[in-house]
């Protein structure tokens, strides 16, 4: 009987401490990814008003009819780098980047090379 109870016991300790530990590491990967997005991330928002006028004219150039939800900033190597939440006429809603002079920032190249919609 004895043995019995100090099974249950043991079981018990081993059960509760399983648990504490996956809570554990559960909350250490939310805190990971969320440290992860900020350091990768680096744009500090911004007011849409502070946007230059380069880059609300390049939106309004080719995306007619869109509004800008989100602008987001990034110092780079003394250059700036803006992170648009638009939303365009259809309803879509889109992520761009841009630099300071109105140019559209490839975000899937791994360098921050400017390109042209044509």
């Amino acid at each position: 009987m004895k043995k019995i109870c100090l099974s249950v016991v043991a079981a018990s300790a081993m059960l509760f401490s399983a648990q504490t530990i996956s809570a554990q590491e559960v909350a250490q990967v939310e805190v990971d990814a969320t440290v992860e997005q900020r350091v990768q991330d680096d744009f500090r928002q911004i007011e849409i008003q502070e946007l230059p006028a380069e880059v609300q004219q390049a939106v309004e150039r080719d995306f007619a009819g869109a509004t800008i939800a989100e602008a987001h900033v990034k110092e780079h190597e003394g250059e700036q780098k803006f992170k648009l939440k638009v939303t365009t006429a259809e309803g879509e809603e889109k992520e761009l980047y841009a630099d300071a002079q109105g140019n559209w920032i490839d975000k899937d190249k791994k360098k921050d090379k400017a390109y042209d919609e044509k």
